[in-house]
């Protein structure tokens, strides 16, 4: 059989075919819309909660106003972003607060200062006020602050501040989706043909291994364009919002979460079609691919148990195993910083099960593709068993 038709490649024109199909779709213009909101409210909820879009403005009045130094460098240390300026008396402060043109107002001495807000206070003036205050109260003992209370204190926690954990969170999400969607379109894309005959016409010309090939390709460039709309919206937002800080919105974090779907989108679509082809009928293909999207959801389960303590060892082991590693890790990169080795085996693992689960869907797909009615069982369809 030729794999040639009409000068062009058949698994080119499998592809092509695919992405014009599924470009046109709700499901492809409904889920790029979806994700890219969820991902841009994402982004604008994060810079909002820390801070980061505007800087709080706190303002000192009288004894108070030898805490702006120390206070300044404490809030810095620990991520917040904040202005200081002096105020003439505690009356046109409160009037400031009230008016809306002061966040905080400190009034009070600077060994026991007090905060003034119009409603919360921001948690980052909660802890950088007592710190800076202990400063002062060890000065006027005559103490250095810097030889008694630990310099960690002055530091941020670790990575996973409250930016990056929404981050991380929503990459895992639009992951999930992402692989979920694709790789059910996948399995219908092959019910449906096999349903409608359509694939007998295009065995005739096409070897089953070569269709598979370009369907796949075909549906993932798709999913890759659709991941492309939604990062360059994310990096849109990054920008207006002014959390370029953030980790996990990086460039380069982006580039390797695009990675991981395509790497994603391979295993769990050569898998959803190996298993689709032991079906004939639309109404078995989720009971067909049952299995596989357990895998998935555990994948996404995984990503709330790996978000608390992403260094621990239910994450690390997690992240390195195929099924769960496209989101796992991709999180995990997200979250923190990562060992090389552990990105490397990861991906080693994932591209060693792509090329394995190719080999039996080519295998299962090339026996099971043209046997109709009842259900192909799986070790009939691995060793060319299977009867129509």
């Amino acid at each position: 059989m030729s794999d040639r038709v009409g000068g062009r490649p058949t698994i080119f024109l499998v592809a092509r075919r695919e992405i014009r199909m599924r470009m046109r779709s709700r499901v492809f213009i409904g889920g790029t819309i979806f994700m890219t909101v969820l991902v841009v409210v994402g982004i604008v909820v994060a810079s909002l909660l820390g801070g980061n879009a505007t800087p709080l403005r706190v303002g000192f009045s009288d004894e108070s106003q030898a805490l702006e130094r120390s206070f300044g460098a404490t809030a810095a240390a620990l991520g917040a972003n904040v202005t200081v300026s002096d105020i003439a008396d505690d009356d046109t402060g409160r009037a400031q607060v009230t008016a809306g043109t002061l966040d905080v107002l400190v009034i009070g001495s600077a060994s026991a200062p007090t905060a003034v807000a119009k409603t919360a206070m921001p948690p980052s003036i909660e802890s950088a006020l007592p710190l800076a205050a202990e400063a002062a109260r060890l000065s006027d003992a005559g103490l250095s602050p810097a030889a008694v209370v630990p310099v960690q204190l002055l530091q941020p926690p670790s990575p996973k501040d409250t930016e990056n954990v929404l981050a991380s969170l929503a990459l895992g999400i639009v992951l999930w989706i992402a692989l979920g969607q694709y790789g059910n379109m996948v399995a219908q894309g092959v019910v449906e043909e096999k349903a409608t005959r359509i694939m007998e016409i295009l065995l005739a010309t096409i070897r089953p291994t070569r269709l598979l090939a370009g369907k796949v390709i075909g549906i993932g460039l798709v999913g890759l364009l659709q991941l492309a709309i939604v990062a360059t919206a994310a990096l849109a937002t990054v920008h207006l919002t002014n959390v370029a800080a953030i980790p996990a919105l990086g460039v380069a974090s982006i580039l390797g979460d695009i990675l991981w779907f395509l790497l994603g989108f391979l295993f769990y679509a050569t898998a959803y079609a190996a298993v689709a082809s032991l079906v004939s009928r639309q109404e078995e293909v989720q009971s067909a691919i049952a299995p596989i999207a357990i895998l998935q959801i555990a994948a996404y389960l995984l990503v709330y148990a790996t978000l608390p303590n992403p260094t621990g060892p239910l994450a690390t082991v997690c992240s390195l195993l195929p099924p769960f590693a496209p989101i796992v890790m991709a999180v995990r990169m997200a979250a923190t910083d990562v060992p090389l080795w552990q990105v490397g085996l990861a991906i080693a693992l994932t591209v060693a099960s792509i090329f394995g689960l190719t080999w039996l869907a080519g295998r299962m797909y090339t026996n099971a593709a043209l046997r109709l009615g009842t259900r192909v069982r799986f070790m009939d369809a691995f060793r060319g068993n299977a009867r129509g």
